[in-house]
């Protein structure tokens, strides 16, 4: 096995379990100054790093701490071949796990490169309900020499997730929510001042923000992720040129950029040599005003070198380049995978359009081919299925694929939204 494998048929199986222990309770933080009550993994927040090789297989028990909440964790961008019940989405592969109840997760890690688990209970990834997670490939050249690991960068709200909920979807709203802060690692400085007149939440206003050590002369692997519940971020380092080396899990003919885009749920993995010449430099991810809704969308972090004094913050500049307002990643001529696949031929194609409306209450869905989709928690289409029972709500939006092989979808957003 090695990077020319082809990781969608063959992977190691290295009889390894990589065991996690993970207890969801509540908890008041202040990531970024202001004291909220969210949901925390172990205590903490982001949630732990989930490590494993390629091929390991990745066991994580979850304890429902919560008093009144159910909770599921998804594993985002692993395939579940032969398993799709661990796939963790409630109303579809399982039920949610109870208050008070545990429920074990095991899986192969068949594919490897950077990735993330998160809530799919409600909107409970607003909350903060979410973590890293890196599967170790194989690595034939030492083109890098420090992984920094994973950057987190998400949006984050002042309201609990069921509060924004509710907000979307009152009567005559609009359906949308802004958010009022953006995180690099669970990190940034929200100004105080800001904070709507008559609120009491405590809030301080210089919470503190991430660091990083790069050495000068080396190579640094830089895990970037987009957890964020809405924002689309646009990740830069002052003074510095990143190479992308992966999109998601799929390794991709490195090249160079000064800006690299993610929407939500992606993954990028970027080489970057530390060659400035001052001892410190802004890290940052602005989610984009053009295509996201954000009331402070930029976030910093500090990157020093060496033996920099990290009580001193950094001076450098930003780099010069416009939010180009496409609302895309980069262009696919320049993310070539390094491994070139061909698709096999489709048995079937199915069209599937995005669309909005608002109901007879005035409240504003989404559609997703032509129809609101809305899960039973207490009966997942799986078991269902399982069980014999084929016989499926029309909305709970099940697409009968037949006997075909292989499927493929063209999805149309006909919304104005990114």
């Amino acid at each position: 096995m090695n990077s020319q494998t082809n990781y969608y048929q063959d992977q190691p199986n290295t009889g390894v379990i990589r065991r996690y222990d993970f207890t969801v309770s509540r908890g008041t933080i202040a990531p970024d100054g202001y004291e909220l009550s969210t949901i925390l993994v172990n205590g903490q927040f982001p949630a732990p790093l989930v490590e494993a090789n390629w091929g390991d297989t990745i066991q994580v028990t979850v304890h429902n701490n919560l008093d009144d909440e159910g909770v599921s964790l998804h594993w985002h961008g692993i395939l579940q071949k032969g398993m799709p019940w661990e796939d963790g989405v409630p109303g579809v592969t399982q039920c949610p796990i109870p208050p008070k109840k545990s429920f074990t997760y095991q899986f192969l890690a068949d594919l490897y490169g950077t990735s993330w688990y998160h809530s799919h209970y409600s909107a409970q990834v607003a909350a903060g309900l979410f973590g890293p997670m890196v599967i170790y490939g194989p690595r034939e050249k030492k083109d890098y020499d420090i992984d920094i690991g994973p950057i987190m960068l998400s949006d984050w709200y002042h309201k609990e997730y069921f509060d924004l909920v509710e907000e979307i979807m009152k009567p005559g709203g609009n359906g949308v929510v802004f958010s009022d802060s953006n995180l690099i690692n669970g990190k940034m400085n929200f100004n105080c001042s800001s904070v709507a007149p008559g609120d009491k939440t405590p809030c301080k206003s210089n919470a503190g923000i991430s660091k990083f050590r790069f050495k000068r002369g080396k190579v640094h692997r830089l895990r970037l992720i987009n957890p964020s519940a809405e924002a689309i971020q646009r990740f830069s380092i002052d003074g510095h040129t990143m190479k992308v080396i992966a999109n998601d899990f799929v390794p991709v003919q490195p090249y160079d950029t000064k800006v690299v885009t993610l929407g939500v749920g992606q993954r990028t993995d970027v080489l970057v040599r530390a060659n400035g010449k001052l001892d410190s430099y802004w890290m940052r991810s602005n989610i984009s005003a053009i295509c996201s809704l954000g009331h402070a969308p930029a976030a910093l972090a500090a990157i020093y070198y060496d033996n920099a004094n990290q009580k001193k913050a950094p001076k450098s500049q930003a780099w010069d380049i416009p939010d180009p307002g496409t609302c895309a990643n980069d262009d696919l001529s320049i993310t070539k995978p390094v491994m070139k696949l061909p698709l096999p031929p489709a048995d079937k194609t199915i069209e599937l359009d995005i669309s909005s409306f608002q109901n007879g209450s005035n409240v504003t869905l989404w559609k997703l081919g032509g129809v609101a989709a809305r899960t039973n928690y207490n009966s997942p289409t799986l078991l269902l299925s399982k069980l014999g029972n084929h016989t499926f709500d029309p909305e709970w939006n099940v697409i009968n694929t037949g006997k075909a092989k292989s499927v493929r979808v063209v999805v149309n957003n006909k919304t104005p939204v990114a």
